[in-house]
């Protein structure tokens, strides 16, 4: 029977962070990747990765399907996304209300 070492978590690990640590050497093992969130097809993920030599740290981004945005990029598209849903719920004259109402 073999015992398996537990995983450790730096310092740096971000809370949101779902990858096992220790597992890879040198950078691999600085990137920091959350759980999956499904939005039709699209996965939508936190990453973000830490020099193990200075401590910069780079990051986080949303990553968006095969797209990268910064925090305040995501920020921005959230709010476009919830102003064309806001527009669409109040339908004008000939304009029956969205799907799901």
């Amino acid at each position: 029977m073999s015992v398996v070492q537990p995983q450790r978590r730096p310092a740096t690990c971000p809370s949101w962070c779902t990858l096992g640590h220790g597992l890879h050497a040198g950078e691999d093992d600085t990137v920091h990747v959350s759980g999956a969130l499904m939005v039709r097809r699209t996965v939508l993920r936190l990453c973000m990765s830490t020099d193990p030599s200075t401590g910069e740290q780079e990051g986080p981004y949303v990553l968006l399907g095969g797209e990268e945005y910064a925090l305040h990029e995501a920020d921005a598209l959230i709010d476009a996304l919830t102003e064309l849903v806001d527009r669409a719920a109040v339908p004008g004259p000939g304009v029956s209300p969205r799907a799901g109402s």
